[in-house]
């Protein structure tokens, strides 16, 4: 494939920092993906002023290498978040996911960042009858709960381009957006207020001396801030001791397939969709490309604990096949691009927002596949956190890093 190991959405490039050495801050962030730069945000919105963002290779990011889709729920549906957590968290978590969504949404109309945003719906398919089970029973929780989700039939769902699978779960409210021109757009807003952007510094370690942190890079030596925000996913337990000790989150590798753009065939859904309890997940993209994701599920250790970028030549060949089976073409399938991304497992499901087991260094992080999702709308909860704002009891409940401690 030509473009190999180069994620689509770098085609638009990633904007990147000064060179040039940086100094210290008040508080500095680590990672410049969708949760570093939407906390400095969040931050510049508290009122901050004084804020370090710092990365080191950020094409390699995960914001850069998903499949754009910004998803109410969790990584579990309906049926799965109330068998674990019951009925009561599970339409807590689902409303609050509501609320991540359509910060993203806010955002883009707020400042006119044009990132091909769409809330067109996302739709769930099953390719088992269990999985249609599973549907139908998330269908009548979600319903029960307020939220909006209908069943979508094998017949229907054949008329849509699909073949080899049983029903679906469509609901209206999810989206889907290009992440590096949000993640573009976001920044030069949060240049323009003040932020001090910084490239190529290798963060080596993250501890707090006294009433300082102090950071340890290469090639810069030691920065020193009032307070550090960890917003590196996945490579968080390479800077902090705290997510290795408590295994937090853990390393997996997800990897994309997009083909050429369509000249004739015309998809009736061009909105996210999944298959096989979310394993695999796709889109069509503006220029009328196919593009999915997933499989990992079907090799021997699900890519869990590698921080290893380049792509699983069988999940690519998978991925391909899948397509064979499941969508019916009326055109060759001639793939151009194929990536993979280091994303980040979460303990619990639910990202980490909030502060170590030290009062300076915070995280934003452990998405589990639903960065885009859910990084915006974290790093204002985390901006809350900072300011000593209240947040939803929720987040202090599923989301706070040092319940394990």
């Amino acid at each position: 494939m030509s473009g190999y190991s180069h994620p689509y959405w770098l085609e638009v490039p990633a904007l990147k920092g000064s060179l040039e050495k940086p100094l210290d801050a008040e508080i500095v962030i680590i990672g410049s993906g969708l949760s570093g730069v939407s906390t400095a945000y969040w931050l510049q919105e508290k009122g901050y002023s004084n804020l370090l963002l710092v990365d080191y290779e950020p094409d390699t990011a995960a914001s850069f290498r998903n499949c754009g889709h910004i998803l109410y729920g969790t990584v579990e549906s309906m049926q799965a978040l109330v068998a674990l957590h019951g009925e009561d968290i599970a339409r807590q978590l689902w409303a609050l996911s509501i609320d991540i969504c359509h910060e993203v949404r806010e955002t883009i109309l707020r400042h006119q960042i044009q990132a091909h945003y769409r809330q067109d719906g996302y739709l769930v398919i099953a390719i088992d009858e269990s999985e249609d089970r599973e549907i139908h029973q998330s269908i009548e929780l979600l319903r029960k709960n307020g939220f909006a989700s209908e069943y979508v039939d094998q017949a229907k769902l054949q008329k849509l381009g699909f073949r080899n699978i049983f029903g679906g779960r469509f609901e209206p409210g999810s989206a889907q957006a290009h992440p590096t021109l949000f993640r573009n757009g976001l920044l030069e807003v949060c240049l323009k207020r003040g932020l001090r952007y910084h490239s190529g510094v290798k963060v080596e370690s993250v501890e707090e001396t006294g009433d300082r942190v102090r950071l340890r890079t290469q090639p810069w030596g030691h920065l020193h801030a009032d307070a550090a925000v960890i917003a590196a996913n996945a490579y968080s337990p390479l800077l902090s001791g705290f997510f290795e000790r408590h295994r937090l989150v853990e390393p997996f590798r997800g990897q994309i397939i997009t083909r050429r753009p369509f000249k004739n065939h015309q998809f009736p859904v061009r909105y996210p969709h999944s298959f096989d309890h979310g394993y695999e997940y796709a889109i069509i993209t503006e220029d009328n490309r196919l593009m999915i994701g997933g499989w990992r599920n079907r090799t021997e250790g699900g890519e869990l604990g590698t921080y290893e970028i380049n792509v699983n030549p069988l999940v690519e060949q998978g991925l391909q096949e899948f397509v064979n089976t499941h969508y019916d073409l009326t055109e060759k399938v001639e793939w151009e691009f194929s990536w993979s991304g280091i994303m980040a497992a979460s303990k619990t499901g639910f990202p980490f927002i909030g502060p170590t087991d030290s009062q300076r260094i915070f995280t934003c992080s452990g998405y589990t596949g639903h960065g885009f999702s859910w990084a915006h709308g974290s790093a204002k909860i985390l901006a809350d956190i900072i300011n000593g704002d209240p947040v939803p009891e929720i987040v202090r409940e599923k989301c706070n890093p040092r319940f394990f401690m």
